[in-house]
């Protein structure tokens, strides 16, 4: 996650540094060289970024580097944000009598703000500096553009398949192959999309090479897209699938010429796999081409991306579901099992139902750990497997995960971070889209120039999640409630990028809380206090959601809270509520507390007050 965010919080950083806000307080005389020297370092080492999240998940000093700079990053977001918030208060005073009273006042005197702040800056821009300067002996290259492809060398397909490994698609093999039969449009383009690694290339292989669609198309072409949808490479792909040979044109007229003589008049099947974006014109200048096809021909698209499937289509969304649990099962015994004794599967079958449950119906995934279990001879392998997190079984997660993090690598770094920010909930834990929304604004994800359009942006972002997978399940009550869920594999995914980063514990048992943790999550604990969590201050989210949790009765960890979430069995909340002056977001929904502090007045930066059920509030 480092990555994600080091980048999201430059972005956000050199735009407070070109903002109103050092102006509004008279600091860009007195540090001006140093907030320039700043937003150097930033544009500089952001430049290098996108190559750093390439290289660091086979490079672990890149890895660290990145967790050092995010660090540094934080530090920088949380002095600006002081920054803002003395602006703010200044804002609230305006006439002359409260701007004479605020210089003498020792806590808003804008001479001793200034000189703390300029001693701040200068420890926190010396801090940058160290970390960035390290770059330069990591070989990073400057990048712009998709990277996506550099990120799984597995991802190029083609149309040969072995049916014999595939349980299952069926129904949905003969539903896609009747269509096309009973095709008489004119290029009717039929979509297919979903999470990665749920067989949408399996099924258009399986569909492409039935000997029903082999005597229905005199041509089938095969293109795998991939990141890069380039007119003039897949224009010239198309070519070399019809001939079996290398086209030597460069050109796009002339390959475009070239495509319309081996279509024209012919009856053709084409399927485009693992498209990721269509880009609009580049689209439409190579549908114009493939209509020179005769009638009844159709084009097949695949894609992760519902927003691609739905741009893309003129007949036919076919959203891919999981396997069913019969399937599953079915699919990772004849894999797991092979020729093993039957005594031997009687002893193992129990554990291997636990092991496809971690699969949540990914083909993908069952074919992975099926092969992987075909090699573990005890059962107390197959138990280690069983009891094991997905990134941490290293064999198989070289298959996995590259393939589902290839869908988060593709995402823009605001969506990043917010995809990652959901480890904090538990697997399978229902989440409201609106807290969900107001988290990922209180933590600063989300980007926009008026702050009352967060939460629009914020919607935006949640449906592009579910169009790519990362959220499922998405109800809506009727009354505007919408609700969601996280497929354990992309959870196993968020934790896996977030896990410096997001701490999530449920019931009882030892703590260890990551130094590095900026988001920590406590579900059913049944403790007074922590210890652990008092040692960790630089907390940006803190949610207890347990009756029995004392902190009611102490001081809130930390000064840094952007989210507070405390759903207690007291009746009161803490005075030193009031020291959390970043704070956006406050959660006391569903507890007993009668009243709120007065000190809840102070927090002139929330967003966010939720009090709903607490039925004892006066």
């Amino acid at each position: 996650m480092a990555d994600a965010i080091v980048s999201a919080l430059a972005s956000t950083i050199m735009g407070n540094l070109n903002s109103s806000i050092l102006q509004e307080l008279g600091l860009a005389g007195s540090l001006e060289t140093d907030l320039e020297h700043l937003e150097r370092t930033f544009i500089t080492t952001q430049a290098v970024l996108q190559d750093a999240e390439v290289k660091q998940w086979k490079d672990q000093a890149i890895k660290v580097w990145l967790r050092h700079l995010k660090d540094a990053a934080y530090d920088v977001d949380d002095l600006l944000d002081e920054f803002a918030i003395e602006a703010q208060w200044h804002q609230q005073r305006r006439d002359l009598k409260n701007r004479l009273r605020s210089f003498f006042s020792i806590n808003h005197n804008p001479l001793v703000f200034r000189q703390r702040m300029a001693h701040k800056l200068k420890t926190v821009r010396e801090k940058l500096d160290a970390i960035a300067n390290e770059k330069n002996k990591f070989n990073l290259t400057p990048r712009v553009g998709d990277i996506a492809a550099d990120t799984y060398d597995g991802r190029l397909t083609s149309s040969l398949v072995n049916e014999s490994e595939i349980c299952g698609r069926g129904k949905e093999k003969e539903e896609l192959v009747n269509i096309l039969l009973s095709n008489a449009d004119h290029l009717p383009i039929y979509a297919i999309w979903g999470m990665g690694g749920l067989g949408k290339t399996t099924l258009s292989q399986m569909v492409y090479n039935e000997e029903r669609v082999k005597l229905q198309f005199s041509l089938r072409i095969w293109v795998c897209v991939s990141t890069d949808f380039d007119v003039r490479r897949l224009t010239r792909a198309i070519i070399e699938s019809i001939d079996g040979a290398p086209c030597g044109l460069q050109e796009l007229d002339p390959l475009q010429r070239r495509l319309q003589q081996k279509l024209n008049g012919k009856k053709f099947l084409l399927v485009l796999d693992d498209v990721w974006d269509d880009y609009g014109d580049r689209w439409s200048k190579l549908k114009e081409v493939l209509r020179s096809g005769a009638k009844g021909s159709a084009v097949i698209v695949t894609t992760r991306i519902e927003m691609v499937a739905f741009r893309m289509a003129t007949a036919f969304v076919k959203h891919m579901r999981r396997l069913s649990e019969e399937d599953s099962w079915q699919l990772f015994q004849q894999l797991a099992f092979g020729m093993r004794r039957k005594e031997e599967r009687a002893r193992l079958e129990a554990i291997g139902v636990s092991i496809v449950k971690k699969c949540g119906g990914v083909p993908l995934a069952i074919k992975a750990l099926g092969n992987l279990m075909r090699l573990k001879e005890s059962e107390d392998q197959w138990i280690a497997v069983k009891e094991s997190e997905i990134w941490d079984l290293r064999e198989e997660a070289n298959e996995i995960l590259p393939a589902l993090r290839l869908s988060y690598t593709n995402l823009s770094p605001h969506l990043k971070q917010c995809f990652a920010y959901c480890a904090i909930f538990p697997k399978d834990q229902v989440m409201r889209r609106e807290e969900l929304i107001a988290l990922w604004m209180a933590n600063g994800f989300i980007s926009c120039r008026r702050e009352m359009d967060l939460h629009v942006m914020g919607i935006d972002i949640f449906n592009e999640l579910v169009g790519r997978s990362f959220l499922q399940e998405v109800e809506d009550d009727g009354f505007g409630n919408i609700t969601c869920k996280m497929h354990d594999l992309m959870h196993d995914l968020a934790q896996s990028i977030a896990v410096q980063e997001c701490y999530t514990t449920e019931g009882d048992g030892e703590l260890e809380i990551p130094k590095t943790a900026r988001h920590v999550a406590f579900y059913n604990k049944s403790v007074a206090s922590s210890s652990e969590v008092l040692m960790v201050l630089s907390l940006r989210s803190l949610l207890v959601r347990n009756e029995q949790y004392g902190y009611g009765r102490g001081r809130i960890p930390g000064r840094k809270h952007r989210a507070l979430s405390l759903r207690l069995g007291v009746e009161k909340l803490p005075k030193s509520i009031c020291d959390l002056k970043h704070l956006r977001y406050l959660d006391v929904s569903d507890s007993r507390i009668k009243t709120l502090p007065e000190s809840t007045t102070s927090l002139q930066n929330l967003q966010t007050l939720d009090l709903r059920g607490c039925t004892n509030l006066i």
